[in-house]
């Protein structure tokens, strides 16, 4: 493995039909239950599905990505919070797919004078999301910026 390629492993133990934990090689993260979703025959409501865990991935790498560029640029970030929708359809070749995940950032800066590098950190955002970039669903990406 090179510098630049990084390994993240899980195991999905399963505990009961359709359930299972989601454990990480790093033991002082929580195991996350995972079932099937209640939309789906043998689904339950009430803990998160792998459809909850990809929207997840988006909205946290959006996340993510945009703090580490608000960070780069000095914008000023008082507070981030990432609103995203993932819907899913009927694949184009056979099953189910995600079509589209839309996400919405709602940020808040200290300062009007950094508004113009905070939409800089939305078009970074866009370009460096390295979920997005992996998956082939739509994204789109819209954003609310207010000044605290």
């Amino acid at each position: 493995m090179s510098e630049t390629e990084h390994k993240y492993h899980v195991i999905m133990d399963m505990i009961a039909d359709r359930e299972g934990n989601f454990i990480l090689d790093d033991k002082d993260k929580p195991v996350i239950r995972v079932v099937t979703p209640p939309e789906f025959k043998g689904g339950k409501p009430g803990k998160h599905s792998p459809e909850d865990l990809f929207v997840g991935a988006v909205a946290a790498c959006k996340m993510t990505t945009f703090c580490a560029m608000a960070e780069k640029l000095d914008i000023g970030l008082q507070s981030l919070k990432v609103d995203a929708t993932g819907y899913l359809g009927q694949a184009e070749t056979r099953g189910m797919a995600f079509t589209k995940i839309e996400t919405h950032l709602i940020i808040a800066i200290d300062d009007e004078e950094n508004r113009k590098s905070a939409e800089k950190c939305v078009d970074l955002t866009k370009k460096y999301c390295l979920i997005t970039n992996s998956i082939k669903s739509e994204t789109t990406l819209t954003f609310d910026i207010s000044v605290v």
